[in-house]
């Protein structure tokens, strides 16, 4: 059956249980332990420089702490960002350094026992284009908007450069020939995020992961199911693309490692959206939910990118509360009202 979850950015007790007490099943787990409960921006700060090296070595030990402590209240540890550094994205000496390090994350996080590991492949992520607005939602709710006007005559930053997108398909391609069979033997699959917003460049650094057809291209250049998605419902709306046939074409294929579900509206596919309540905007969110059920996938559907709700908590509980709720019931209708 689908499962409930939820990232998780901290591992407060205050924090588990809440998200237990609402519904959620499976949780994705940060690398450190910390409890440290921050404030998460409407809007995602902009990236000014070129990504960093990889960070630093991982404690298994550590992690299996983490898992044990998750399981306490009742969640499942099931799934770990994978770091990719500025040295694989640019293509720069010491990538195959690099690569060894990220094998031997995978392999740490098969012998902790996750299944899932969530990655990207972005050198420079568009979210300059991202602007808050206030109070613009659904009763005065605090709702996101992105336009590519804002940021499509930018320059290059001076650490980055212009990078063109079959460079960047080579370098993916390079990653993935060599990351992929690792995790395979690992037991883990790797789940990767579109380019997210879905814009072909950002000051001269071409997304390879930007549209429908390069999520396509990704799963065959290696063909496993270690190499899969992270689906993302409102990415795959704002392409302007169906996401219910797009979760059938991925889902009859095995290639969904995890989901994020949510809905927005759409003024100029990949250009110009704002994001909504997952019952407003134009996704179809019960047939997405009634797909996914349907080609058999059984992993975790996560809440994103809730609009603000005003009065609500440092982490925005209100909002995931809300969302946690309609998914819930919304997998419930698609399995007929059975619960289990």
């Amino acid at each position: 059956m689908i499962k409930i979850s939820k990232g998780l950015g901290n591992l407060a007790a205050a924090t588990l249980g809440f998200y237990r007490q609402i519904g959620v099943e499976e949780v994705q787990v940060p690398e450190r332990f910390n409890t440290n409960i921050n404030l998460r921006p409407l809007v995602p700060p902009t990236q000014k420089k070129a990504a960093g090296p990889m960070p630093p070595a991982w404690d298994e030990d550590e992690l299996q702490r983490i898992c044990d402590h998750v399981r306490g209240f009742e969640l499942a540890p099931t799934a770990i960002g994978l770091p990719i550094s500025g040295r694989i994205l640019l293509g720069q000496e010491g990538r195959d350094e690099d690569l060894e390090d990220v094998i031997e994350r995978i392999q740490m996080a098969g012998r902790v026992g996750f299944a899932v590991m969530t990655w990207n492949f972005t050198a420079l992520r568009a979210s300059e284009g991202y602007a808050a607005q206030e109070g613009a939602g659904r009763g005065g709710a605090h709702l996101r908007d992105f336009d590519d006007a804002r940021i499509r005559d930018l320059p290059p930053l001076d650490d980055v450069g212009r990078h063109g997108m079959e460079a960047m398909w080579g370098r993916l391609e390079y990653c993935l020939q060599r990351i992929v069979p690792a995790a395979e033997a690992a037991g883990v699959r790797l789940a990767m995020h579109p380019n997210d917003p879905p814009v072909p460049e950002y000051r001269g650094v071409a997304q390879p992961l930007w549209n429908l057809e390069g999520m396509k291209r990704l799963i065959e250049v290696v063909d496993s199911p270690a190499n899969s998605l992270f689906f993302d419902t409102g990415v795959t709306t704002e392409y302007g693309d169906d996401a219910v046939e797009a979760i059938r074409y991925f889902g009859e294929r095995d290639r969904i490692g995890i989901v994020h579900f949510r809905n927005v509206r759409v003024e100029q596919p990949y250009y110009k959206y704002t994001e909504t309540f997952l019952d407003e905007g134009e996704c179809d969110i019960v047939g997405c939910m009634r797909a996914f059920a349907e080609v058999g996938y059984e992993g975790g559907i996560d809440p994103d990118h809730t609009p603000g709700i005003v009065g609500d908590t440092e982490e925005t509980q209100m909002g995931w509360a809300y969302a946690v709720g309609q998914l819930r019931a919304l997998r419930l209708a698609a399995y007929g009202g059975k619960s289990s």
